[in-house]
């Protein structure tokens, strides 16, 4: 069996109308697609998923919601760090 090109999309919208062949999808904030920096166990467990479902027979158009949700609080003081350099 072999891979599947499968895409990681951040907004579920966009990628309902750009209709890729399949696609997995990730509440996470743009800049952390992987989870935190550091944060390696939810980096392997995305990457994981990832080759999981481009080993699987998927319809095309198929998008799968991830498990994984962003819930820390803190973008806008991400940002703030940011524009203090």
């Amino acid at each position: 069996m072999g891979l599947t090109t499968i895409s990681i999309s951040l907004v579920r919208e966009t990628t309902l109308q750009l209709k890729p062949s399949r696609s997995l999808y990730i509440r996470h904030p743009f800049g952390l697609t992987l989870g935190d920096v550091g944060d390696s166990i939810t980096h392997e467990d995305i990457l994981r998923d990832c080759f999981r479902y481009a080993s699987e027979e998927l319809p095309a158009g198929t998008v799968i919601d991830l498990p994984y949700v962003w819930t820390k609080n803190d973008l806008r003081e991400r940002q703030r760090r940011k524009e203090a350099h």
